[in-house]
């Protein structure tokens, strides 16, 4: 009886941590409302979504989470900024980007700045595991849910 009430524990235990496998920042950003969606206007009705994946290389997290609060810090700054989002596994290396952008200029334009750039170079990730998509979608859509930005990364990854 004592074995199938600790099993039983120890199932629901795992079960619950199952539940809580990431943690990241919600879907936020100067163009965007939740209650009203995208809130700035946008190139022909659509608005440009840049979603990465990548590990963190192992020993390098504290390096990769200097970098993320450096791009944080520096997203109001650019112009087109609809808005952005960031998980990580709980347990594990992976980690997921997604920000959303007026149109394309705009988002090379954060692809140029300084503290993404500086990111890219020595955050943590190695440039061997990082995946990216970048897709246009309706303003409806965002933010994009995670499954959804995982199908945009198997369908156009690069």
């Amino acid at each position: 009886m004592k074995l199938l009430l600790f099993s039983s524990l120890a199932v629901g235990a795992i079960l619950h941590l199952c539940a809580f496998r990431y943690m990241g920042f919600p879907f936020s950003g100067p163009g965007y409302d939740p209650k009203e969606g995208v809130t700035i206007p946008v190139s022909d009705g659509k608005v440009v979504v840049a979603v990465t994946t990548g590990l963190i290389e192992r020993g390098k997290g504290a390096a990769f989470f200097e970098h993320l609060n450096r791009v944080i810090s520096s997203m109001p700054g650019n112009e087109g900024l609809v808005g952005w989002s960031a998980r990580k596994e709980l347990l594990g290396r992976t980690v997921w980007t997604q920000s959303v952008w007026t149109n394309e200029e705009a988002l090379d334009g954060f692809l140029r700045s300084p503290a993404h750039r500086e990111a890219a170079r020595s955050g943590g990730i190695p440039r061997s595991s990082v995946r990216y998509a970048i897709a246009e979608v309706s303003p409806d859509e965002i933010p994009l849910s995670w499954g959804r930005a995982a199908e945009l990364l198997e369908k156009d990854n690069h």
